[in-house]
C-alpha cells in the first residue's frame, strides 16, 4: 500500500437537541473509508452506532448511570464499502458525536 494515499479524517456533529446526534463522512468515489474510533457525550442512556451507508456495522450501548456522560470506543479499523459514506450516531439525549478514521 502506498502510504501517501492514506488520508486521515475526523467528523464531528453539531451539538444535538434532545434526540441524539449524527455525523457523516462523505463518500469518495473509488476510495474506501475505515473507522478507527467513535466518541462523544450524551446525557441519556443511548445506542451508539457506526454505519456503512444506511447499514449498521458496529453498535454499543451507553448507560450514563454506569459510564457517565462521555464515551469513547477504539474500534480498530471498521471497513466501509468502497465508495460509500460512513456515519456515527448516538440515539438519545443532548448529544455530540465524533468519528475518526482514514481513507485509502
Amino acid at each position: 500500500m502506498d502510504l501517501s494515499q492514506v488520508n486521515p479524517w475526523s467528523s464531528t456533529s453539531a451539538s444535538g437537541g434532545s434526540s441524539g446526534a449524527t455525523t457523516t463522512h462523505a463518500a469518495v468515489s473509488g476510495r474506501q473509508h475505515f473507522v478507527t474510533s467513535i466518541s462523544g457525550h450524551t446525557d441519556a442512556d443511548s445506542t451508539v452506532q457506526i454505519k456503512d451507508g444506511s447499514t449498521v456495522v458496529w453498535e454499543a450501548k451507553v448507560d450514563v448511570s454506569v459510564e457517565g456522560l462521555s464515551f469513547s470506543f477504539n474500534v480498530e479499523a471498521v471497513p466501509i464499502t468502497p465508495g460509500a459514506a460512513t456515519s456515527g450516531a448516538v440515539s438519545a439525549g443532548t448529544s455530540r458525536i465524533n468519528i475518526t478514521g482514514f481513507t485509502v
